[in-house]
């Protein structure tokens, strides 16, 4: 169990967002939390694929929005011969509603994503965060994970 807790945590790591993964923003028994890796993710072009979900009051909302506006702006992919590669960000007043972001890819061949959707509800915002790694391109990623 631990093992799995520790391999959970390396994949973000040196990441801002790693903050609510690992538990310090959200309470992790509150989250609902998916890590899918190998063989089943394979037919998508992916090797992680680590997601939670959970509901946060406008305070946390704002705190994961500037933890993901954070990695946006400090670690977008500048590798130009990728021909795929571009982000995706959808706001709702200033905050992200909807984002694909393109990390810089530290092993050639391999990319790195982390995407965000929040939506508002009546007394919550419900907010889903993945971290994908994997061949798949941008354009993969949209056909794979369309929007709700």
């Amino acid at each position: 169990m631990l093992l799995g807790i520790a391999l959970c945590t390396t994949a973000q790591e040196g990441l801002h967002i790693n903050e609510v993964f690992e538990g310090k923003l959200i309470d992790r028994e509150v989250m609902r939390e998916s890590l899918i890796k190998g063989e089943s993710l394979a037919s998508y072009k992916l090797n992680v694929l680590h997601t939670i979900k959970f509901a946060a009051s406008s305070k946390e909302r704002a705190r994961v929005d500037a933890l993901f506006t954070k990695d946006m702006e400090g670690s977008i992919s500048d590798d130009e011969s990728d021909t795929e590669y571009e982000s995706e960000v959808e706001y709702v007043g200033s905050f992200i509603y909807y984002a694909i972001v393109q990390l810089t890819d530290t092993k050639k061949g391999r990319h790195r994503y982390i995407c965000y959707q929040c939506r508002e509800k009546s007394d919550h915002y419900d907010i889903t965060i993945a971290y994908i790694e994997g061949k798949a391109s941008l354009a993969d990623l949209r056909k794979t994970f369309k929007k709700k």
